[in-house]
C-alpha cells in the first residue's frame, strides 16, 4: 500500500500543527519532496507602482497587478497566490526618496496568516526572508512624499517542514551536487596585493570568506572584501588587526541577504581578493566560502516570531534560475521535533 500524502492546503482554514513529529513522507528524518516549475522571478509582479507617501496608504488584492489577480494574464489561475507549493520569499523596491515601513499580510501554504515588514531604501531592491503562499494586503507607513513602490516574488522558495541541512538536489531529475560552504584558498599578500584573482571551485553562492595569517600583520588595520565583476559580496567582510599573530583566523559570513544579486559565481568564475593594503607585511590564507548549486537557509526557531524574522522552515535559492520549465526537487532532513516549525507571526 502506497502513503497518503497530504497535498490540499485551503487558504482559509490553518493546517498548522504545533511540534508536530510524524508525517507519512518524511522517513528516518528526511524528505524529499518537489518545489514544482516555478516561473521567473517578478519584482512588480504584486502591487506595481503603488503610492508611498506622507499619509498612510493601504492596498487589497482589489489593487493587484493583473499578473496576480487570477485572471488568464495572473501567475495562477487563483488570485493572490504564488505558484510554488510552499511559497516563495517577497521583495520590494521603491523609487528615489522611499524610506517607508511595508507591512505584507498573507498566508502560508498551511493557511497560517503571516506579516513580514519591508524597509524601503530609495532605489535598492529590499529582500524579504519569509516564504508566502498567499498575499492578501499591504500597509505602507507615513514617510517621504511623492513616492512609488513595487512588490513581487522572487526565486527564493519555501519548503513543507523544518529545514536543518540539505543532502540532495535535482533539476529536472539530474542530481546536482550541495556542498555547503565548500572552501578553496589563495595565498595574498594583504600588505601589497590590492587586487588578486582567483577562480571559484564550484558554482553557487559565496556565503562566506575566512582568512588565516601565515606572516603577521602589523602597524595597521587591513580591511578585505570579496568581488564578483567589480561588486562587493554584501555583507562580507574581514578585517585583519593590527597586531595579529603567525596562525591568527579570521571569519565572516556574508550577512547581507540579497537573494544571490551579488554571490552567485559560476564555475570557473572570477573572484576578485580586495586589500586596503593598509598593514605591513600582512599575508596569509584566504579561503572563499561557496555553497554549491543551491543557497539553502536553515529554519529560523526564533522562539517568538517578528515581523523581520526568517521562514521558520526554511528557504532555498536554485543557482539555476526560476523560468516555468525546470523543475527542482530537494532531499533534506527534518526537525523531528517540530515539523511545521515556530508558529508565523501574524501580528
Amino acid at each position: 500500500m502506497s502513503k497518503v500524502v497530504q497535498d490540499y492546503f485551503p487558504r482559509n482554514i490553518s493546517q498548522y500543527v504545533p511540534s508536530m513529529e510524524f508525517a507519512a513522507d518524511v522517513v528516518d528524518g528526511v524528505q524529499i519532496v518537489t518545489l514544482g516549475s516555478p516561473t521567473a522571478l517578478d519584482a512588480d509582479g504584486i502591487w506595481d507602482g503603488v503610492s508611498a507617501t506622507n499619509s498612510a496608504t493601504s492596498y487589497t488584492s482589489a489593487d493587484f497587478k493583473n499578473t496576480f489577480d487570477g485572471s488568464s494574464t495572473s501567475l495562477t489561475s487563483t488570485k493572490g497566490m504564488i505558484d510554488a507549493p510552499y511559497g516563495r520569499v517577497l521583495t520590494a523596491v521603491g523609487s528615489s526618496g522611499s524610506d517607508h515601513v511595508c507591512t505584507i499580510t498573507g498566508r502560508d501554504y498551511l493557511g497560517q496568516i503571516m506579516v513580514e515588514q519591508l524597509t524601503l531604501s530609495g532605489t535598492s531592491p529590499i529582500y524579504g526572508q519569509k516564504a508566502f503562499k498567499f498575499v492578501d494586503t499591504l500597509a505602507i507607513a507615513t514617510g517621504a512624499a511623492s513616492d512609488t513602490a513595487d512588490f513581487g516574488w522572487s526565486d527564493v522558495l519555501g519548503l513543507p517542514y523544518t529545514a536543518t541541512q540539505i543532502i540532495g538536489w535535482t533539476e529536472d531529475a539530474v542530481e546536482k551536487g550541495v556542498r555547503r560552504s565548500a572552501i578553496d584558498s589563495t595565498y595574498v599578500v594583504i600588505a601589497s596585493d590590492a587586487s588578486l584573482f582567483t577562480s571559484a571551485h564550484a558554482q553557487g553562492f559565496i556565503v562566506g570568506m575566512s582568512y588565516v595569517s601565515a606572516i603577521a600583520n602589523s602597524s595597521g588595520a587591513n580591511a578585505c572584501t570579496l568581488e564578483i565583476g567589480g561588486t562587493a559580496v554584501a555583507g562580507l567582510a574581514l578585517s585583519i588587526s593590527a597586531s595579529d599573530s603567525l596562525g591568527t583566523a579570521y571569519s565572516d559570513v556574508a550577512g547581507t541577504d540579497d537573494h544571490g544579486l551579488t554571490g552567485k559565481i559560476a564555475l570557473g568564475g572570477a573572484v576578485e581578493l580586495v586589500s586596503d593594503t593598509a598593514g605591513t607585511s600582512g599575508a596569509g590564507y584566504v579561503a572563499v566560502h561557496i555553497d554549491e548549486n543551491v543557497r539553502f537557509i536553515d529554519g529560523d526557531a526564533t522562539a517568538t516570531q517578528t515581523a523581520t524574522t526568517g521562514d521558520p522552515r526554511g528557504t532555498v535559492l536554485p543557482y539555476t534560475s526560476c523560468n516555468g520549465s525546470v523543475t527542482y526537487e530537494v532531499r533534506y532532513t527534518v526537525n523531528t521535533s517540530n515539523l511545521h516549525g515556530v508558529s508565523q507571526f501574524s501580528g
